[in-house]
C-alpha cells in the first residue's frame, strides 16, 4: 500500500459538527469542541477588560472567561433573550492555562454532518478569532480560531 492510500483511508469522510448560532452568523466546530451549553449567567464582571471580554463565569470549580464573538470582530454587543445560551468551549489545549472558554450564543447549537463535498471555502477576510468563512451547503459559516481566542483571553489574564 502507498503512503497515498494509507493517508486517505485515515482521512474521514463525513465530520460531526455543530453549527453554534451567533447574533451576527455562526460559528461552526467539530462536535468535540463542545463540551456543554448552559443557561445564560451574568458573568462576574472583569477589570479594565477588553470589550469582547464580558466577564468571568464559574463553571466546575474553574472560572472561565466569557466572550462576544461578535464584539471581537467589530459588531456591536448583541442583547440576550430567552433564546440565549453560553457555549462552554475546548480550547483545544487540555494541558494549558486555559482548557475551556464561554462564548454568548443567540440560540441552541444545530448537530450537522460535514462532508468535502459539502464545504467550501470563501474568499473573505478574516477578522479577530476567525480562522476561516465556509459555506456548507450553501449555508454561510465562520470556523473560529480557538487558539487565537485563547491566546487573547490569556494575554488579558496575564496583562492585569
Amino acid at each position: 500500500m502507498s503512503e497515498v492510500e494509507a493517508l486517505s483511508a485515515d482521512v474521514p469522510q463525513e465530520v460531526s459538527s455543530l453549527l453554534l448560532p451567533l447574533a451576527d452568523g455562526q460559528l461552526l466546530v467539530p462536535v468535540d469542541t463542545l463540551s456543554e451549553v448552559i443557561a445564560v449567567q451574568a458573568p462576574v464582571a472583569a477589570y479594565d477588560a477588553p470589550d469582547w471580554y464580558l466577564g468571568e463565569l464559574n463553571w466546575r470549580e474553574q472560572r472561565l472567561p466569557l466572550l462576544s464573538f461578535e464584539v471581537m470582530r467589530g459588531q456591536p454587543l448583541s442583547t440576550t433573550d430567552d433564546s440565549s445560551r453560553i457555549a462552554v468551549l475546548s480550547s483545544g489545549n487540555p494541558g494549558g492555562e486555559l482548557p475551556f472558554f464561554a462564548l454568548v450564543l443567540a440560540g441552541t447549537p444545530r448537530l450537522v454532518r460535514v462532508t468535502e463535498e459539502e464545504l467550501a471555502g470563501r474568499e473573505q477576510a478574516c477578522s479577530p478569532g476567525e480562522l476561516m468563512h465556509v459555506a456548507l451547503s450553501g449555508e454561510e459559516a465562520v470556523i473560529p480560531d480557538l487558539a487565537g481566542l485563547e491566546r487573547a483571553c490569556l494575554e488579558y489574564r496575564n496583562g492585569r
